[in-house]
């Protein structure tokens, strides 16, 4: 079996990696999203398979003792994220290669995991400010205490943007599209991967 190559987009809650990642869907035929498990609810516009695996504390656990995942995190108390490895089998045996919007700690963790066939980027919006104004605009957190907590972590998360093999600036969304189409296009018509 070929083994394909993965994108990894990180960034903190409103940087935008959501965004970003449906562009590069559209864009390229050869990669697919990979859908992560969580234990949160579902917002209105979300499809259970499509955007994640919606499941209970209890099978999550589960899934955890059993070693199905190749990441997981508790991002917040009592939520959880996580890959399963039977997702990026899945698309790799498919001849595609594997897309995440993950969190900070589940992207270092992949790239860890997979560093000869990774590019990681980390989104980055310039200022604390613009991302509480993006958080607003969304509006699925139900409250201030919910996006100030969002604000906090994504203050920390930055710190760790130098980890990643590329930091993207989402300032002007056109011109970060067309940044992360350059980069992903280099990345997947280099020879550099582990490929057999």
């Amino acid at each position: 079996m070929k083994k394909g190559k993965m994108i990894i987009l990180s960034g903190p809650s409103g940087s935008g990696k959501t965004t970003i990642s449906h562009y590069l869907l559209s864009k390229f035929q050869d990669l697919k999203f990979s859908v992560s498990c969580t234990t949160r609810s579902i917002r209105n516009n979300e499809k259970h398979g499509k955007d994640y695996y919606f499941i209970s504390m209890n099978t999550f656990i589960s899934k955890i003792k059993k070693c199905q995942f190749a990441e997981w995190e508790e991002v917040y108390p009592k939520l959880f994220y996580g890959t399963l490895k039977d997702e990026i089998l899945k698309i790799w045996k498919s001849n595609k290669h594997v897309l995440f919007d993950v969190d900070i700690k589940g992207g270092l963790s992949l790239k860890k995991q997979y560093p000869n066939n990774s590019l990681s980027i980390f989104i980055m919006v310039n200022s604390i400010k613009i991302l509480k104004e993006r958080l607003l605009m969304r509006n699925s957190e139900q409250s201030e205490n919910q996006i100030n907590t969002r604000l906090n972590k994504a203050k920390k998360e930055n710190s760790y943007a130098k980890l990643f093999d590329i930091v993207l600036f989402n300032i002007d969304l056109f011109q970060t599209k067309k940044k992360a189409i350059q980069l992903v296009s280099n990345f997947i018509n280099e020879n550099r991967g582990d490929w057999t």
